[in-house]
């Protein structure tokens, strides 16, 4: 039959079928095909590929959910009696790396985005791995990732970065020393709000450990999923291009806004870490934060007034979405450890999305003027 398909074909297959007992064996043995889709799946290896190429690695292992992809690869690469060493404040990766990881016997020290002194230190008294955050949720804190990955090479630490928030538009982990690369393919990735997905890209040294650990936990990205984030990754350099500009508008309406009392947007020379963005970064990215001049039940009024803009969970997408960080994505966290981590009762964390740029400011606009 002539000619072939240009999107790649979703194979809903579980298990493969086989003529001879030694081609089974050599799948088996070698990787050399397809036996179950919890090892491999033909659609997901076609997105696998994809985004290792985007990112410039040699392979990707996709995963159920941004969360599978951390946790599985965190296991796999992590023995009892090593050491991670971790700057990130996401709340559910906070949890594992806090609560699950030290029962495994593995050591862990947390530090903030300010800590960079304290964390080589940690890094010269031995570790596995240096885990690394940034742009960071929710405060989008920026680490200057190129010193710290030459300094945790040099002590024999492997880097691994969650560049969710980036997306491979905004930030090239390949190039700032980063040895696996995790993105959660929910957001800006899949990009329409309507997969779970997660990846960790890396060369081929540190694939097995990674494949084999989510082959004996099974957070398999299904094939569905597989062909969403595909498609989502057509799109993608277009859609963050968008969300950028918008988001910079977004930012410089809010800080000049008398009800807001602090913006976090790298694209601000107000924000800490403007510079390190601007050189570490290819665009600022389509998330922002901001405190409301009000407290906790001043904000929830803020969040119920908007009407356009969605309050849910989540980012990334082409809808804008705006959640409380302390309802919801970090309200896993302890009261001390959102203090230390400066997530405060007022915090509104923003993901916009492809709306018209007018509208969105428009909406924020009148539901302060509620507050």
């Amino acid at each position: 039959m002539k000619g072939e398909p240009i999107t790649p074909p979703v194979v809903f297959s579980a298990t493969y079928s086989f003529e001879k007992s030694d081609d089974l064996i050599d799948v088996v043995r070698n990787g050399s095909g397809y036996i179950y889709s919890r090892w491999d799946n033909p659609t997901v290896r076609e997105v696998e590929k994809a985004l290792a190429s985007m990112e410039g690695y040699t392979d990707a292992v996709a995963f159920s959910s941004g969360m599978a992809a951390i946790t599985s690869t965190l296991l796999g690469l992590l023995d009892p009696g090593e050491k991670l060493v971790s700057i990130a404040t996401y709340g559910e990766t906070v949890r594992f790396i806090s609560d699950f990881l030290p029962k495994m016997g593995v050591g862990v020290e947390r530090f903030g985005p300010d800590d960079i002194d304290r964390c080589i230190d940690s890094l010269n008294d031995g570790a596995r791995v240096l885990y690394l955050e940034s742009p960071m949720n929710p405060l989008l804190r920026v680490i200057d990732i190129t010193p710290l990955a030459e300094h945790a090479h040099r002590q024999g630490a492997l880097v691994i970065l969650d560049s969710t928030f980036a997306s491979p538009v905004n930030q090239h982990p390949i190039d700032l020393g980063v040895d696996i690369v995790i993105h959660s393919a929910t957001k800006y990735l899949g990009g329409h709000h309507d997969l779970l997905g997660g990846f960790s890209c890396m060369n081929a040294e540190n694939r097995d450990l990674v494949w084999n650990m989510r082959r004996m936990l099974g957070g398999v990205m299904d094939p569905m999923s597989a062909y969403l984030v595909w498609r989502g990754m057509k799109t993608l350099d277009v859609r963050v291009a968008r969300q950028n500009e918008t988001a910079m508008y977004v930012a410089q309406f809010l800080e000049r806004h008398s009800k807001v009392l602090r913006v976090y947007y790298p694209g601000l020379p107000s924000h800490p870490d403007h510079e390190i963005a601007k050189r570490q970064m290819h665009g600022f990215g389509g998330m922002v934060s901001f405190e409301v001049a009000s407290d906790y039940e001043g904000t929830k009024q803020f969040m119920d007034s908007l009407q356009t803009i969605t309050l849910a969970t989540s980012l990334g997408g082409v809808d804008t979405l705006v959640t409380q960080p302390v309802t919801n994505t970090h309200a896993s966290m302890t009261v001390e450890e959102r203090k230390a981590a400066g997530i405060p009762d007022n915090l509104v964390r923003l993901s916009v999305g492809l709306e018209d740029t007018g509208m969105i400011i428009a909406d924020l606009e009148a539901a302060l003027a509620q507050v």
